[in-house]
């Protein structure tokens, strides 16, 4: 028999036929297989993109934010400044007035140091330490100490320099001179 012969029979057997069929389902699973491969693909493709926005969206939302922040930061700048530039302006009025009349140097100042008090409590800063007051180690730095009677025990004899705090948050710490 020639070769030829012998392919013909095997195309017409049933073991032919069994593996022609097998041939078939695995063209078909590869065919199937490489369609989920595609969308998979694809899906990773859109996941991908999504991903690539979300993170620009989230840089774009940092540097917005940052940069609001810095705005409000210069805007509260701002404001403490125009306060001070309020006290150099009375400075000023208070010296331009001295100096034509000393006698109106002491209410000129007073006047200063009153106004500059009122824009402190505006912005909300409120000074502490004062005569008599109790000793307290988390508002107030005990310079020296002084001689006292038992009922002065403990509290502020004398205040260097004035404290302040703000929302119960100590900004500067009064110096103080207390009572033994």
């Amino acid at each position: 028999m020639s070769q030829e012969t012998q392919e013909r029979q095997l195309d017409s057997s049933p073991e032919a036929a069994a593996l022609e069929a097998e041939v078939e389902i695995l063209r078909s699973e590869l065919a199937r297989a490489q369609e989920e491969l595609s969308q998979a693909q694809q899906q990773t493709g859109e996941f991908k993109e999504r991903f690539l926005r979300a993170r620009a969206d989230l840089e774009n939302y940092r540097r917005r934010s940052q940069q609001e922040l810095e705005r409000a930061r210069e805007a509260g700048l701002d404001s403490a400044v125009l306060t001070v530039l309020a006290v150099f302006d009375d400075l000023e009025r208070a010296l331009l007035l001295a100096g034509q009349d000393p006698s109106h140097l002491i209410p000129g100042v007073t006047a200063v140091c009153d106004g500059l008090k009122r824009n402190l409590e505006l912005l909300g800063i409120i000074p502490v330490g004062a005569p008599g007051e109790p000793f307290n180690p988390e508002l107030h730095e005990a310079l020296s100490s002084l001689p006292g009677t038992p009922e002065q025990s403990g509290t502020i004899a004398e205040v260097v320099q004035v404290g302040f705090v703000k929302d119960e948050r100590l900004i500067r710490p009064a110096r103080v001179a207390v009572y033994q």
